[in-house]
């Protein structure tokens, strides 16, 4: 039997979410136009998925085949649609968009259940095995261009460089005891008390819980310097350390 030609594995990979929060294209047109004037090169190939969540509850039209060409014109690559409203969901279903399977469409009010109470009984409680997971995360070699680490659950700590091209991500803090050339997301999953902490701030982009900075917006006295970076009222800011560790 004939070695097959491809496989089909399930992968995780880091995304950006594109937040659309108005139905006038021609705004949003504008108002992108000026972002990627200011960071061309973050936005040269860049995957996104657009999250509809945002949108305004009377919205009743979105031309979903004008907003997927005007981000290809703009070099952006459209992956998919997520949390689409229930009165756009017919037409962006048939559209020529990719639409993730577990979308929960908004504005449907939750049916009331009947809820039967019985009687109390006496029950062996059983302790099921957990997964443990690390609270911290150590990696000794140099991260390389197109690598990506993950250390879900904790603080991913790197004694070492990452290169142009790499990614690390984490759900807690990201410590990084050498110079950080590619990209580090920090609180992936919502956590906005994360830090990143490096020694030479050389970033193709850093981000916590989402709020980001690309190379071009970092200012020009943070680079090449050790920093931490953290959110304070919901804006990503760069201190540097008094003294370098």
């Amino acid at each position: 039997m004939s070695k097959p030609c491809f496989q089909l594995k399930g992968g995780l990979f880091t995304l950006t979410v594109l937040h659309l929060q108005t139905n006038d294209l021609k705004e949003f047109e504008e108002t992108l136009n000026t972002k990627i004037a200011e960071s061309p090169d973050f936005f040269k190939q860049l995957p996104v998925i657009v999250d509809l969540s945002q949108l305004p509850e009377d919205a009743l039209h979105l031309d979903f085949n004008w907003l997927k060409n005007l981000l290809i014109n703009q070099g952006i690559i459209p992956v998919a649609l997520h949390n689409i409203p229930k009165n756009l969901l017919n037409k962006a279903t048939q559209s020529d968009w990719g639409i993730f399977p577990n979308i929960q469409p908004r504005y449907d009010k939750p049916k009331a259940e009947k809820v039967e109470i019985e009687p109390k009984k006496e029950v062996e409680k059983v302790t099921a095995p957990q997964e443990e997971i690390t609270a911290v995360k150590l990696v000794t070699n140099h991260i390389r261009s197109g690598q990506q680490v993950y250390h879900p659950g904790g603080d991913l700590i790197i004694i070492n460089t990452v290169n142009t091209g790499a990614e690390v991500l984490a759900d807690g803090n990201i410590h990084i005891y050498g110079a950080l050339r590619g990209r580090a997301l920090a609180g992936v999953k919502g956590d906005t008390s994360a830090r990143i902490f490096c020694q030479s701030l050389e970033a193709e982009l850093v981000s916590i819980a989402g709020k980001y900075k690309v190379l071009e917006s970092i200012a020009d006295e943070w680079r090449g310097k050790a920093v931490q970076i953290y959110l304070e009222n919901d804006d990503l800011k760069i201190e540097q350390f008094t003294k370098e560790f």
